[in-house]
């Protein structure tokens, strides 16, 4: 009988140190780099054709660029519980999430009004009170997308040096909503978590089966479908973190997911089942990638930097937020520099270039600020 007591008490401690246990994040930057990539490339592919132009590389009706915001969603859901759940404060939280990505989004604003729209823009076409009004939204996440009439106004996309700034929105709305639910006792039980992402996959369906079947809608619709198509996804990574120990760590799953999608696509009737299929599988994959624990290549970074503590190795820089800002921008100038490039002219150009201010961008704000405050 004692022994069954003890073996009972042994059991319970392992599973508490299992629950425990940190998840290992050593891929995490280079696995979000490739998503971002995946997303440049998108954007460059159309970017000298005009966005009526599907991208390259698309996939079962929908352009990569589409499917690699959405893993970005779910990557940040699944840091937004981590982090909670580490330290436990949603005002903390919320401070961590604005010091990582507001200063790098004030420095575009502030290139864009500073230098950018002095040598490409046409000063007579807006005034100091604008540009005021654009840094304020842009900063504040209010409209991130905001437009300056005057630049770029002869591009295929008109004036949008912004490009996919707009998602900085959904994701303030993310992090709010993720802070409130905490504090109430939302998302402290996994059940209710994945409950909240079915509810609102469900609910990104039917928006879509009823905007195609229905042409006169209210305009909230969009509005509400496009924070419907990001919620669901930023749950689903909340998801990943909470069943975290009970999910298996095998390809098999993902490419079966991907191969029920690619029968809906070429053998069935359309659904919106076939875009939520798809990035369930890609959604897995990047799972998979990101809690690794093989070893990350070295980085070549200094010395006085700190190793990882698991393999010894330095840590990659992470440059995902610098990369996702800027490659639409750059992009751009690069095209009406040089407007007789192809698409992939155009990227292996331009992203080249964007790397490079991703790394001085996180060289001389990310990294200052980040080891100066700790919050997660």
């Amino acid at each position: 009988m004692k022994w069954v007591v003890l073996v009972s008490i042994i059991n319970q401690i392992h599973g508490k140190m299992r629950s425990e246990e940190p998840v290992s994040l050593t891929w995490l930057a280079p696995v979000r780099m490739l998503v971002i990539t995946m997303i440049a490339f998108g954007y460059a592919s159309t970017m000298s054709r005009g966005p009526q132009e599907a991208e390259y590389l698309r996939m079962f009706g929908y352009d990569p660029s589409w499917y690699g915001i959405s893993i970005l969603f779910m990557v940040s859901g699944f840091l937004a519980l981590r982090s909670l759940q580490r330290h436990g404060s949603a005002l903390k939280f919320l401070i961590s999430r604005c010091v990582r990505n507001v200063p790098i989004v004030a420095v575009f604003a502030l290139l864009v009004v500073l230098l950018i729209f002095p040598l490409l823009g046409d000063m007579g076409a807006t005034g100091l009170g604008q540009h005021i009004q654009y840094l304020i939204k842009v900063i504040s996440c209010i409209s991130p997308g905001e437009m300056t009439p005057g630049l770029l106004d002869n591009a295929l996309y008109i004036c949008t040096i912004q490009g996919g700034l707009w998602t900085f929105r959904w994701g303030a709305i993310a992090f709010i909503a993720t802070a409130v639910l905490w504090m109430i006792g939302g998302l402290r039980n996994r059940r209710q978590i994945l409950l909240l992402s079915i509810i609102l996959l469900l609910a990104y369906a039917a928006f879509v089966f009823y905007g195609i079947q229905t042409t006169d809608h209210h305009p909230a619709f969009s509005f509400i479908r496009v924070g419907l198509r990001l919620g669901w996804a930023y749950m689903l990574g909340m998801c990943a973190y909470a069943y975290r120990h009970t999910l298996p760590r095998t390809l098999f799953i993902p490419l079966v997911i991907i191969a029920a999608a690619s029968i809906q696509y070429y053998a069935l009737r359309w659904t919106p089942f076939i875009e939520i299929s798809t990035e369930l599988g890609l959604g897995y994959l990047v799972y998979l990638g990101i809690t690794s624990r093989r070893g990350a290549p070295n980085s070549g970074q200094k010395p006085e930097q700190k190793p990882d503590q698991k393999n010894g190795r330095k840590s990659i820089p992470d440059l995902s937020l610098g990369l996702y800002v800027f490659n639409w921008p750059v992009t751009q100038i690069v095209l009406l520099l040089l407007p007789g490039l192809t698409p992939l002219s155009l990227f292996a150009v331009g992203y080249p270039i964007t790397i490079l201010i991703a790394f001085l961008a996180w060289r001389l704000v990310s990294k200052k600020l980040n080891a100066r405050l700790v919050l997660d």
